[in-house]
């Protein structure tokens, strides 16, 4: 899946991800969706919208390595919508309010 100059394209956590019982040895779908884009062609700043479904007794917003990669990839201003099958609950946060003063690639120039 190679993507063209300026596309778009989706990429389904469900396809790219499963969680895994033993959470040490784990990686979330979040950043199992990003390393497929990734290897897909995306840059840091290529994604623009995070949907995260979950059934879970409440919401399940991402874990702090997943802020980490997705303040990588997204822009502070990028919405993470979060939605819950259990409740049907949705909450919406962006990626800079998950992850505020993120630690990033500008912090590694040299001077």
């Amino acid at each position: 899946m190679k993507l063209a100059a300026g596309q778009l394209e989706l990429i389904d956590a469900a396809k790219a991800a499963r969680e895994n019982a033993s959470y040490p040895l784990s990686v979330c779908a979040e950043r199992n969706a990003v390393a497929a884009a990734a290897v897909a062609g995306a840059q840091p700043g290529d994604v623009r919208a995070v949907a995260i479904v979950a059934h879970a007794s409440s919401p399940a917003p991402p874990c702090g390595a997943c802020r980490q990669v997705l303040s990588e990839f997204a822009d502070p201003d990028v919405v993470v919508v979060i939605h819950n099958l259990a409740d049907g609950s949705t909450t919406a946060f962006t990626v800079g309010e998950l992850l505020p003063q993120a630690f990033g690639p500008d912090n590694l120039a040299s001077s």
